[in-house]
């Protein structure tokens, strides 16, 4: 048959294609090689398929049979080898594969003699079929041995797998299910079974998901970019497939069995039509079934009229009857779903019950027993059973006439729209079951049957009814461009009469079919094109590479989004909520490079549940960042995973693990890794495409460059702030403006007691109670003092080399009774490796009491909180030698607008309490000294989440800095020294309890 050697052909030509293909993406790998000779045997076997569907004679029929089976041969063993491979399973399967080969030989030798293949004969509509020898026989069960144990494995790998690779065997075994169902169907003919081999052209569809799989899920470790060379190669197969389709057509094609195709075309518009625009629909679905229905019943009459050969009409019978069968089912059950009975009705079961029983009948003498022979064609010739089954359609079609007319009748005032609806699905109805009539010709009436007539009409109710009436929630608005096409149409028709006038010039007769097909090519190749293959490219898009469509409008947003932000967090907080609303993620984190602790701390995350679910910092030297600058591409979980042997790659699979990054994309600029990001399972759980991933470094790009200057934006906002408050702490006019404001109401209250004294020096109440006032305000005027001369004192430190750890745990030792009155747990972190520092021990200590005393302010109340403290060593730019102390509360954290003011001077957040209030120099004076010391002092704070300070000293720090620190007043060194003189005591007992805090702890 033309038709399966055609098929054979496009399945060699496929074939052939894919195994080159993947053969030569990787020529080293067993996996290629195998599943390239796996190809190549599909072919093999394809190709002789071809030429034994079309030769003429019966030797070289006979010789071209014995080169299929012996493609067919190698097929079973091959395929189980590649699955055995793919799955990475060969050694355990090293015997079944020797056993296999050395059973493909034996029948390789035997299809050379007539013990395979005995000869051939006609069967069906093939003039050569095969006749089996006495080693087809376990041949068969060879064949089916092999390839459904191999199916097995991948179902058995399927249930086992996740991510990109439960996608490829998904693939892999709907790929293999239907292939080898479809090839299958060439062995029951081998025994006489009356079936014939259309299932070949399923073997195509294998190779088509495949390739699919390839392209979308990089089976075998390949990735291909497909592009608009694939839209003209679908467009190209859609005009060769059409054409042969209607070359075939034409050969079956007479003036009496045309009229039920294009019924059945008609029909076949509708379902489609119907079921697109609502698929979920329960009745759109029924409704396309009873079409679907019809469409077999049409094109099997097309099929009959036309059939030569009385085995042929059988299989044509069968075909019509399975749709005629079963449309009382399903048109009772599309009338129940569209009134809305269809929930608790049990007779639509039972429809479908008797339905199944006729169908069973079909192969049997009993519902069709032989065929007639009429001018326009074959018919069936009704048996002994088939007055039931025309009673049983007549019965089920006006028993749902009846129920959509009483559903009619039910919904006319209460819905006028859903009556319409009804009243025109009655209408059609009863045209579709008056084409009954057909069943007539099965008696033996001799009329030429009109039931296509019918059954047109009822399709034209039906498709007025979703124009008018919205059937099904259809809708039909016809737009600007829809009547544009309908008009341009209509002028097509001149055309085509132009074209049967020259046909009858040169041949003398109407060649309708002939003008039609000529027609409908030209106007396809002339005018379809070119929109026909832009279609194509969008639905490809669409499909496939979704990501790609949208990439551009997604790229233009995030660019924008990028250019705007030099804010470190927030640009990294706008990455990772892009990021994963456009890849729909779960989850994503974005980590930056810290270059003076020289490590990638995490900036930015999406959808962890909590902080504490991402891994600590990640070193600068270390292998995972090194790999990343040193590939310059994303890693893939999936990718790196395939090669598990690879000690490096082991390592880096830890690191993603524990990251929960599925692909880490590095984020690299002017050849520095500035950071990467880690995108998270997907929420569909599918994988990341070659497209996306592509997609994903050119965003990538851009995040490195607006990272990179949102560092460059913070470095110099921070030494903006650092001049700003050395600024600051030069101006004396504001600490003296400041320093009055502060003794003005001390002062008039002792100016007062000393007016008032003389005169009322008796009065003992009086002495004694403004005697106490003026003693605070003389305490207070005195701590003022005190700190205001610390504040402007400009003497050298005493530089010694001290372990900055013992200054540390020193401090904490002082406030242990103090936090724990408080219920504050004290953490210490020290690094064990810091070198020793030059210092002024009692400077540094003041520093940091007056650091600790504030964070225990900030948590206040009794409900206690946390105090951690750590240390650690920085690498600065030019290799030089720090250290950091870090002191973190649990607090309720600084509010953004005091944050920038909390080293100015008598800036303060305490007011007012029983015993003392803020002076807000207490910060100021500690920045001094840690500048005095060559370093400086950064604070992070976050509303709720406490407050971060970390003072930055130099190991050895420079000279010119000490040098150029001289004494300011004498008084101030001597108050001074009378202050640093008694570290032992802290500053609750050198002036006061402090007042619980307000707003946050400065």
């Amino acid at each position: 048959m033309k038709v399966l050697a055609f098929s054979a052909l496009v399945n060699a030509l496929a074939a052939t294609g894919l195994g080159m293909f993947v053969y030569f993406r990787d020529p080293a790998a067993a996996r290629n090689r195998i599943y390239g000779l796996y190809c190549l045997s599909i072919a093999f076997w394809s190709v002789f398929y071809c030429g034994w569907q079309l030769t003429e004679s019966k030797d070289l029929a006979l010789s071209l049979l014995r080169l299929v089976m012996a493609g067919a041969s190698l097929i079973p063993i091959l395929y189980f080898h590649h699955t055995v491979t793919f799955l990475d399973i060969t050694a355990r399967h090293a015997k079944a594969l020797k056993i296999g080969y050395g059973l493909a030989a034996l029948f390789l030798l035997a299809d050379t003699t007539p013990w395979f293949v005995a000869g051939v004969h006609p069967a069906m509509s093939f003039s050569f079929w095969p006749v089996p020898g006495l080693f087809f026989h376990p041949f068969l069960l060879y064949f089916l041995w092999y390839v459904v144990y191999a199916t097995s494995l991948v179902g058995v790998a399927l249930r086992d797998a996740n991510g990109i690779r439960r996608h490829q065997y998904a693939y892999m075994l709907a790929a293999s299910i239907i292939g080898y169902a479809g090839g299958a169907t060439n062995f029951p003919l081998w025994y006489g079974v009356p079936l014939l081999p259309y299932g070949t052209v399923l073997i195509t569809m294998y190779t088509a998901l495949m390739a699919y799989t390839i392209v979308r899920y990089r089976l075998m470790n390949i990735s291909v970019v497909l592009n608009k060379g694939l839209g003209y190669a679908i467009v190209l197969a859609i005009i060769v497939v059409a054409t042969s389709i209607g070359a075939v057509l034409s050969n079956r094609a007479t003036g009496h069995s045309t009229p039920p195709l294009l019924a059945g075309t008609l029909f076949l518009i509708c379902a489609l039509w119907v079921l697109s625009n609502n698929p979920r629909s329960t009745s759109n679905t029924i409704f396309s079934a009873v079409c679907g229905a019809a469409c077999l019943w049409l094109f099997g009459c097309f099929m009959l009229f036309s059939a030569s050969r009385e085995d042929e009409a059988l299989f044509w019978v069968q075909v019509i009857y399975t749709g005629v069968v079963f449309l009382p089912a399903l048109t009772y059950h599309f009338a129940q779903s569209l009134s809305g009975g269809a929930a608790h009705d049990r007779l639509i079961v039972w429809n479908y019950a008797v339905g199944a029983l006729f169908w069973s009948l079909l192969f049997t003498p009993y519902l069709v027993d032989g065929q007639y022979v009429y001018y326009w064609g074959r018919y069936p010739k009704a048996g002994v059973l088939h007055p039931w089954l025309v009673a049983y359609v007549v019965a089920g079609g006006g028993l749902t006439v009846y129920r959509l007319y009483q559903g009619y009748r039910l919904h006319l005032s209460s819905s006028p729209l859903l009556g319409a609806q009804l009243k025109y699905t009655v209408v059609a109805l009863a045209l579709g079951f008056l084409a009954s009539l057909d069943f007539l010709q099965n008696y033996g009436v001799g009329f030429y049957p009109v039931g296509y007539l019918l059954a047109g009409l009822s399709v034209t109710v039906v498709a007025y009814a979703i124009a008018r009436y919205e059937l099904m929630d259809v809708s039909f608005v016809p737009s600007r461009p829809k009547v544009m096409l309908s008009i341009k149409l209509m002028g097509l028709i001149p055309a085509y009469m132009m074209i049967l006038l020259v046909i009858r010039i040169f041949t003398g007769t109407f060649h309708y079919l002939l003008a039609g097909v000529l027609f409908g090519l030209f106007v396809i190749v002339s005018s379809g094109l070119a929109n026909l293959q832009k279609g194509v490219e969008r639905a490809i898009g669409q499909t496939l590479f979704r990501e790609r469509y949208d990439a551009y409008d997604t790229l233009v947003q995030f660019s924008k989004s990028l250019v705007a932000i030099l804010e470190l967090k927030s640009l990294t907080k706008e990455i990772v909520q892009t990021l994963a609303r456009v890849m729909n993620i779960k989850t994503a984190s974005v980590y930056v490079l810290d270059k003076e602790q020289g490590i990638y701390s995490l900036t930015a995350s999406y959808g962890f549940v909590t902080r504490e679910a991402v891994v600590p910092p990640i070193k600068m030297e270390g292998e995972f960042p090194k790999t990343l600058l040193r590939t310059e591409t994303a890693l893939v979980r999936e990718e790196i995973e395939y090669d598990k042997a690879d000690t490096e790659h082991l390592r880096l699979l830890d690191t993603l693990k524990a990251l929960e990054s599925e692909v880490c994309i590095p984020l690299i600029s002017k050849d520095r890794l500035v950071g990467f990001c880690n995108l998270g399972r997907r929420a569909n759980h599918g994988m990341y495409s070659t497209e996306e991933l592509a997609l994903l470094k050119t965003l990538a790009q851009h995040a490195a460059i607006a990272i990179d200057n949102a560092l460059l934006y913070e470095d110099l906002r921070r030494s903006q702030l650092l001049m700003r408050r050395t600024d600051r702490l030069r101006s004396l006019e504001t600490m003296a403006g400041g320093f009055a404001h502060e003794i003005r109401n001390p002062l008039t209250s002792i100016k007062t007691f000393v007016q008032l004294a003389p005169e009322r020096r008796d009065d003992v109440e009086f002495m004694e109670q403004f005697s106490q006032v003026v003693c605070e305000d003389v305490e207070r005027i005195e701590r003022l003092v005190h700190e205001i001369l610390d504040y402007a004192r400009y003497m050298t430190p005493k530089l010694t080399q001290e372990s900055l750890n013992d200054v540390v745990s020193s401090c904490l030792y002082f406030i242990e009774v103090k936090a724990s009155s408080k219920a504050i747990t004290i953490q210490k972190e020290l690094a064990s490796d810091l070198p020793y520092v030059k210092l002024d021990r009692q400077q540094i200590k003041q520093v940091l009491l007056n650091l600790f005393i504030n964070a225990m302010e900030a948590i206040g109340g009794d409900q206690g909180g946390r105090l951690s403290v750590r240390t650690r060593k920085l690498v600065k730019p030019v290799n030089e030698p720090w250290v950091q102390i870090e002191v973190e509360d649990s607090g309720p954290g600084i509010d953004p607008q005091d944050l920038d003011h909390i080293f100015d001077p008598f800036y303060t957040t305490k007011h007012e309490s029983g015993e003392r209030e803020g002076t807000g120099l207490g910060l100021t004076i500690a920045h001094q000294i840690v500048q005095e010391h060559g370093g400086y002092v950064e604070v992070a704070s976050e509303v709720g989440h406490g407050t971060r300070f970390m003072v930055n000293l130099p190991v050895n720090p420079p000279i010119a800095e000490w040098q150029a620190a001289q004494p300011a007043f004498d008084d101030g060194r001597k108050l001074a020294g009378a202050f640093l003189a008694r570290p032992h005591l802290g500053l609750d007992e050198q002036f006061g309890k402090p007042p619980a805090p307000v707003k946050a702890s400065t």
